[in-house]
């Protein structure tokens, strides 16, 4: 159940759209009790950290190497210690589990702020590029560190401003890897390949972000990364399916609500014919795909940068317009057609000014287009992903599944991770199929009926060690 929100006065947002109550982020209940909740970050939208149509600067091992060799500035010397150095600091146990998450949720999310490693994790330490596990992962080839371009400062970004990214090298199978446990190999990537280079710096960000404030604030379930947001994993091998031919799409994140319904995030700044097709192959995979036996919904969030919409060329009426023209070719409004499962919002809508959450974001409220037949704004129809669409799972389909494992994955929130979830994988024992072995008393008539491994007098019970242990 939504907390009471209280919502300030009518916020007067930009003229692109209409005035909208909402509330600053600090003044609302939160998930999250670390010093990085949705009010202490910066706001990755309104900050104007980018400048339009510029990157991410991004500093790789190799790079700050051949730098330090020319006498090129000055460099922390943290950051290119030597292979030994950096996996030795890698490989203790002290911090061994923030470490460990760090690389989780950069695995995850592809490139993520310092700050948003702070927020998933609940690790302060590791919005600081120059922490022992930030510095010695970039030392070992394993991450990249990037600086914002719009600053000015003469030694820029690094510090809680930088992005981490997974580095474009085989660091992790060579180096780290081997020094894992099968559980810690798990938290950190699920048991899938470690993901190699980043790709859209802001568009990552922002995905970040949003599944962030929507994990602090909102009634739902969980929430997933770039990595567990792929095509397959909505729609085939993870619903114990396999696709007609191999798609290596993947959404931008996803949300889960309680009862297992995924929303999953398509963050958009541009309309273009590659975008219409992005949206007709989500239509024709929600038609293969009924609501009941997926729990799959789309949501396309436009978010271009505040420059470009206040120079005229704020994109959303494209998007509207392109969504509209491929529900034309999937007639229908049904519940299980994809005109009632793809919805729009404006960032805007949700997030109105710096730091501020809107009342339709706490409804989760976006646009369908239901009323086909009328024209122009008319055909759409608002409604609240939390609560306007009703799903009710197949009876073969496990829908909270994915919310019961998601404490297995360390790029998972911390507040959803809380306890010990090693009962879900089992001991070592257990996974291979065998069970502890029981002796046969000498003296069966002597035996009192000790379980052989039991705790007896004063002892407790004997669990697995930590790094065979999942805890969150």
């Amino acid at each position: 159940m939504t907390p009471s929100i209280p919502f300030a006065t009518p916020v007067p947002a930009p003229k692109r759209t209409p005035v909208v109550q909402a509330v600053h982020a600090s003044k609302v209940p939160t998930r999250n009790g670390s010093a990085f909740s949705t009010a202490q970050r910066r706001d990755p939208y309104w900050d104007q950290q980018w400048v339009v149509g510029s990157q991410v600067t991004w500093a790789t091992r190799n790079a700050l190497q051949q730098r330090a060799q020319l006498g090129d500035g000055r460099i922390n010397k943290r950051l290119l210690l030597d292979e030994a150095t950096a996996l030795a600091n890698l490989s203790t146990n002290y911090a061994r589990q923030a470490r460990q998450n760090l690389w989780a949720v950069v695995d995850s999310w592809r490139t993520i702020s310092a700050e948003q490693v702070a927020a998933f994790t609940g690790s302060a330490s590791l919005a600081n590029p120059m922490a022992q596990a930030v510095a010695s992962s970039f030392a070992a080839g394993l991450l990249d560190i990037g600086t914002l371009p719009i600053a000015l400062q003469q030694t820029p970004g690094f510090d809680r401003r930088a992005l981490y990214r997974p580095a474009n090298t085989d660091a992790y199978q060579k180096l780290i890897a081997p020094t894992l446990t099968y559980p810690e190999r798990l938290q950190i990537t699920g048991g899938y390949p470690w993901a190699s280079g980043g790709q859209y710096d802001r568009h990552n960000v922002l995905a970040a972000e949003l599944a962030l404030r929507a994990a602090e604030h909102l009634a739902i379930g969980g929430v997933l990364g770039e990595k567990f947001s792929s095509v397959d994993l909505l729609a085939g091998s993870g619903l114990g399916r396999t696709l007609p031919k191999p798609d290596n799409r993947r959404a931008d994140g996803v949300i889960v609500r309680p009862d297992g319904m995924r929303i999953a995030l398509e963050i958009t700044a541009t309309v273009s014919t590659r975008f219409k097709e992005k949206v007709r192959r989500w239509a024709q995979l929600l038609v293969e795909r009924p609501l009941e036996t997926s729990g799959l919904t789309i949501l396309f969030v436009t978010a271009p940068h505040p420059d470009r919409v206040e120079s005229g060329r704020d994109p959303r009426k494209g998007v509207y317009q392109a969504i509209a023209e491929v529900l034309r070719e999937f007639p229908g409004t049904g519940r299980d057609s994809p005109a009632a499962r793809i919805g729009v919002v404006a960032w805007d809508q949700w997030f109105p000014g710096r730091h501020l959450l809107s009342k339709e974001f706490f409804e989760m409220r976006a646009d369908f287009m239901l009323e086909p037949a009328k024209r122009g704004k008319d055909k759409w129809v608002s409604k609240s992903l939390l609560t306007d669409i009703d799903f009710q799972p197949w009876k073969d389909f496990d829908a909270t599944a994915v919310l019961d494992n998601q404490g297995l994955l360390g790029a998972t929130p911390f507040w959803f991770r809380v306890g010990d979830h090693t009962h879900l994988i089992g001991t070592p024992l257990q996974r291979a199929g065998h069970s502890i072995p029981t002796p046969v008393p000498t003296r069966p008539s002597r035996s009192r009926g000790m379980i052989a491994g039991q705790p007896r007098g004063v002892a407790t019970k004997v669990n697995l060690p930590d790094r065979l242990r999942i805890r969150g």
